[in-house]
Formats: structure tokens, sequence, C-alpha cells
């Protein structure tokens, strides 16, 4: 079933063509009015943004091999975009070909129906879900509305996917793309398409939905939150120039690595890999490992545990933080080893978070060994090195998986509530969470959870409401979307954050401030979201190091149970029960309890990427979609 965008065929004769796009037109007319359906799933997480499905009628626990699969669609280009499902369409959006495209697929049988470029592929330089865009397409009526990466907001029609207008959040507001790009899922509420640019003059932005024109424009004010707001524990870290012998492109990084003189080779790393190899000539050689614990997310110890072997020498349980006596402190590990059969191997395994090393240095003993010489290896550096005695150190090479880090993405911690920096240039006050609509006294009001904090925006024109800082973390990357719930709001980030609920009030003079109720350290919720059931709250607590899920009483925030059978990954509800994917890409059918973790199907994906599963799972009429970049699954859950 696998397949590939084709706009021009032509080879093909100008009857079939004919009869090929009247076929299309005809199907595509159908398709525009089918009936919307109580089950659709039209926009980022269901019908409410609250990722509670009201469909019944499902199976209550899935055999041992899981539920059925109805079909399966290869080809849709990479990306971690969940669909939406609406009128007998899925909709999506991917990178493929080298183009950022919008498509179209039959709720029947996964054949595409339409699939239409947005633009250019837009390459971000981070690279974890660099594969394509995030988030999910918007369907009312027949129109779909979606962001794309690089922050084109488009209104296309359902029909045949024709572009019907098209803004720029960078070019026409200003906006600045957070480093992992634009993720956000557009709000259409009333008239409006509601979104989020980030940018000093236009943190949030409403167009006009049908034309594109904009509505309002709102700028953050620059002034800290009230006392009763600002985060306790928060303290900013002084800024502290880089280095001299830092690689190119670290200036302005903040908190050198401690313990070297060459604090420079120890901020870029290769990560998450599981082995690194090199020809060499057989004899005795010193292989010497350069390690510092230079993420923000570690914060103590065991938060970081791998396992490495380097030509049958076994590390187990290495904690950098451990070894190295702290955070960002510079640790050598030195093994010496025989290399028999012309080649070196350091195979690495992930126990708690990823592995990860600075560089490698391969040094031959003696060091006048005939054909041999000293092999360096900067880890995360896609051009050489030099160290402060001028050795020069290869770009990162030989290793297997996982990913690069240059250290060139340096976070400033002295601006405003701690905002995320960029590559040198502005800062984005947009995080990657989507906007949901609510009203509280009569007010309607959008909340966005940004890159500072949790704030409120009059529906009406745009005017800055209130601000609860505590939920946004130091790093400034905030993902999971808000909840907003039995008079309380509720938001939560990793990264040595947590969950905070607020209550807002009403001043006399109309003003309206958020009140703490509760922040628990317990609910890091990184980016699989969570969800609200009956007064409890569930959700997956902990940032790349892992976690699992955990349950919450939604009113006080004290912890009713937490279960490492239940990994941490995204959830969804639909029929009395909760739908978990693991970001390893298991799927798990759990029935809510405030007691204790209750598993009622269990099943592993197919043909797993090898990626992160960040898609969100999906219920729509029946089926269960599970999206791993190009490929789509779907399944039956109906009980009958």
């Amino acid at each position: 079933m696998a397949y590939s965008i084709s706009f021009v065929k032509p080879n093909r004769s100008w009857v079939t063509t004919l009869a090929f796009a009247l076929g299309t037109m005809v199907f595509g007319l159908v398709i525009a009015l089918s009936p919307a359906k109580a089950d659709d799933w039209p926009q980022w997480q269901g019908p409410n943004r609250d990722a509670i499905s009201k469909e019944k009628g499902l199976l209550q626990v899935w055999p041992t091999q899981g539920p059925n699969l109805a079909w399966q669609i290869k080809g849709l280009g990479g990306g971690d975009s969940a669909p939406a499902i609406a009128k007998g369409l899925i909709l999506g959006m991917s990178h493929r070909d080298g183009k950022e495209i919008v498509w179209a697929l039959s709720e029947g049988d996964g054949k595409e129906v339409w699939a239409t470029v947005l633009g250019d592929a837009v390459q971000q330089r981070m690279h974890q879900s660099r594969e394509g865009p995030g988030g999910t397409p918007t369907v009312e009526n027949d129109r779909l509305y979606v962001i794309g990466m690089g922050g084109t907001v488009a209104c296309l029609g359902l029909e045949m996917g024709k572009i019907l207008w098209r803004r720029s959040l960078t070019t026409d507001f200003g906006g600045v793309p957070p480093m992992w790009s634009y993720r956000e899922s557009p709000l259409i509420d009333g008239d409006l398409l509601v979104c989020t640019p980030g940018g000093p003059e236009a943190l949030v932005v409403a167009l006009d939905k049908k034309t594109g024109e904009t509505a309002w424009k709102s700028r953050m004010p620059g002034t800290p939150a009230s006392p009763g707001n600002t985060r306790p524990d928060r303290k900013d870290t002084p800024f502290r120039p880089t280095p001299p012998n830092a690689p190119p492109g670290n200036r302005g990084a903040t908190l050198p690595v401690t313990g070297t003189k060459d604090p420079g080779l120890y901020l870029g790393e290769h990560w998450g890999m599981t082995a690194f190899s090199r020809k060499i000539p057989n004899g005795d050689y010193l292989v010497k490992l350069y390690f510092a614990e230079t993420f923000q997310g570690i914060t103590q110890a065991g938060q970081r545990l791998f396992s490495f072997n380097v030509q049958g020498k076994e590390f187990k349980d290495f904690d950098i933080w451990v070894k190295a006596g702290g955070f960002r402190k510079a640790y050598i590990e030195s093994v010496p080893v025989e290399v028999s059969n012309g080649e070196l191997r350091i195979t690495f395994t992930r126990q708690v978070e990823n592995p990860l090393v600075k560089a490698i240095e391969i040094i031959p003993q003696p060091n006048d060994m005939k054909g041999a010489k000293t092999i360096r290896i900067k880890a995360g550096q896609t051009s050489p090195f030099k160290d402060s005695l001028g050795k020069e150190w290869l770009a990162d090479q030989g290793f297997e998986g996982g990913q690069l880090n240059s250290g060139t993405t340096n976070f400033t911690f002295g601006g405003p509530g701690g905002r995320q920096g960029g590559f040198g240039g502005p800062r984005s006050g947009a995080g990657y969470a989507s906007l949901i609509p609510i009203t509280v006294e009569g007010k309607r009001q959008y909340v966005q959870l940004t890159a500072e904090a949790l704030v409120g925006i009059s529906a009406s024109d745009g005017k800055f409401l209130w601000r609860y800082d505590h939920p946004a973390n130091r790093m400034g990357i905030t993902c999971s979307t808000p909840i907003f719930q039995d008079g309380l709001l509720f938001a939560s980030s990793a990264y040595g954050s947590g969950g905070g609920a607020a209550k807002l009030k009403k001043g006399k003079n109309g003003e309206f401030q958020a009140e703490e109720v509760y922040f628990s350290n317990s609910m890091q919720n990184h980016h699989g979201g969570m969800v609200v059931l009956e007064g409890t709250l569930y959700g997956a607590h902990g940032g790349n190091e892992g976690g699992s899920l955990v349950c919450l009483d939604f009113q006080s925030g004290k912890v009713l149970w937490r279960d490492r059978k239940a990994p941490k990954g995204s959830l969804l509800w639909a029929d009395n029960r909760l739908y978990l994917r693991s970001e390893l890409g298991s799927i798990l059918l759990v029935e809510p309890s405030r007691e204790k973790f209750i598993e009622r199907g269990r099943f592993e994906q197919p043909e797993r990427s090898g990626v992160p599963a960040w898609a969100h799972p999906v219920v729509a009429n029946g089926k269960l979609y599970i999206r791993d970049q190009e490929i789509l699954f779907c399944y039956d859950i109906r009980a009958n």
C-alpha cells in the first residue's frame, strides 16, 4: 500500500487524465458532502481539546495480541503530527520529498484522497523531532486549518485541499520560532483562528478564519508576575561568558564545564547512540571517553544511567553525575584495550535517560606503534575542533544511531521568566502547546502555556488578562495543552518544574488574577498530555530520562498512585478507558482508578521507526489510529 505523492504524470493520455480528474472531483464531492459524525476527532485532542472522546461501545479488554489491525498505510512522510478525523477523511501533515504537505486519506481504507504542498520542508537545527510537522489540522465545516513548522498558517478547502488563504507568523507578525519549530495546532473559536507567533509585539494573534485578515495582536507585558504568582524556588543563574577555546558558534554559552582546561570540548555531545566503531591497526590502545552532565533536566544522581562496553570491558550503571561529582563537571574514563580484529568497538545501552559522550580519544600504546596514530573525535561537532594545546579533534563520526547536539543551542536564564534562548537571535515567547478557550464569569478568554507562563488573553480584543508562572520551566520548553475543569486551570511542564493548579479571581475593577491552589513536582508532564476524569488527573511524569503514569487528585494535587508498568507516553480517554501510547511504541489500555494502575490490554506497534513515538493516539468512529512517522495504523476497537 505504499505510495508517494506525484503531481504530474507526463505519460498519461489526456483521456485518462480527464477521467482521473473527474473521478477525483466526484470522490472529493462525496467526501465533502459526508455529514460530520458525532464520534469524529476534528482537531488536536478531540472535539473539546481535552483528549476525551464521547464514543461508546468500545472494547473494554484487549485480546493478548491487541485489537484487530484494520489497515495500515505507508509513505505519508516524516512527522509527529497526530491526525484529525472528520467527514470521512483523515487529515495530517508531513515532510515528503523535500516539501511540507497537508494530506487527506479516506477514513474507510487509508488511501490518499489529496495532498497539498505548503512549501519547502523546514529544517530545524535541533535533531529531536526534525522529521516533520507536529501540529494537527483543525477541521470546521468544509475547511481545515494548519500551522507549518516554519510558521505558515493556511486555510484549505476540505474537498480538494485547495489553499484558500495563508499567512506567515514570522513575516507578517515578527514571530520567533521556538528551537523545535512551531508545533501548535490552530484554535478555531467562532469567527477567529487563534495561534501563537511568540514575537515581541505579537505573542498571540487572532485572524479572521474566512479571510486570514488580522483581527488583533496580543503583546505580553514585560513586567514580572505578581508576588503571589512567582515561583518560589526559581533563582536566576548569572550569565557567564564562553571560554575562549569554545568551539565555533558557542559564543554566549552559559555555565562552562569545570575541572578541565578545555571546557569547550564538553559542550557538544552525541547522545542516544547504540554503538561507536573505528577501523584501526591491531595492537594495544588507551581509549579515553570524555563525559560531563550538561543537560539542565538532570538535577541529581540516578537521573541518567547507562552501560557501555569498550572492546569487551563492561561498565555498568554508569552515572556521569556521580563519576564527575555534580553538574557541568568534567570526567574522563580511561580504558586500556587490545584490538585484534582491526576494529575498536564500543556499545552503549540505555537504562535511565539516554547515553551520551562528549569526545573519544584513541591513543596507541606505545605512542610510536607502527602504523597507528592517535585519533581524537569531538562528539556532536560537524567541523573539526582545536583544543587549548592546538591538538585537532575530528568532527563527529563512527556512531551508530542517536543524535548530535553541537552545543550551539544554549539556554540563557537571566531574562524574564528564564525564557529559552535561541541561536544568538531573539528568543521566542512561544512554547509548543496549543491554546484552549474558556469562559469565566462571562468573560471569554484564550489560555496558552507560553515559554514563560500560563497566560489568559481576552477573546474580544487580545487584551492581556493574567499570568501564572509556576508551571513553566526555566528552559522555556512547554509542550502540554493546559486543562480547565471544575473551576481549576492546570498546566504542567518537565525539566525540573511540575504541574500547577490555579483559580481565576475577578477583582472589583474587573481585572483577573490567577491564584495558585497547589503545585506538584510529581507531575512533570513533558509532552504526552494529561486527562482529567471524575476529579482525577492522569498524566505521565518525567522528561527525557523517561518516566511513568501518575494519578493525582485534581482538587488537591495529592499523588494517589504512580506505576512504572505504565511508561511515559501520550494519553486519551474513550468509553471509560485510558489509551496510553508509550514513547517506545507500546500501546496500553488502562481502566481508570483512583486506587491503583489497572491494565486491560497491551500490544507492541509493529514496524517501529526507531525514533520516539511522539504522535498522540486518536480514537474516532470505532477505530484507534497510531502514527509512526510515514506509517499510519488503523485498529478496530469496536466491542461488536
